[in-house]
């Protein structure tokens, strides 16, 4: 999959998410560590909502699952989940559950 293609699906999943229209806005790099420790490093794809009640931002990126398919993360940028650390931050805390 190449990325045009692979943020199209991205964006799908964040509409689908946000229920409503959204847009690319730009990529940031995220590298997340604790002690020294890098528990997450990777490229946050950022996309602007339409009309969202709450949002004007998503966080989005996608990972290899286990069935070697694209899993897609996406994230509603509402406090205190509002950038793209802070979803990486929340995702990272999901996955300790």
């Amino acid at each position: 999959m190449d990325y045009k293609e692979y943020r199209n699906e991205l964006l799908r999943a964040i509409e689908q998410n946000a229920k409503c229209d959204a847009a690319y806005f730009q990529t940031q790099p995220v590298r997340y560590g604790i002690d020294g420790a890098i528990l997450w490093k990777g490229k946050v794809e950022i996309f602007q909502l339409k009309n969202h009640p709450a949002a004007k931002l998503a966080f989005g990126w996608g990972y290899e699952g286990k069935n070697k398919k694209i899993e897609y993360v996406t994230v509603i940028g509402i406090p205190p989940f509002d950038s793209p650390l802070q979803a990486v931050k929340g995702f990272v805390a999901s996955l300790k559950k």
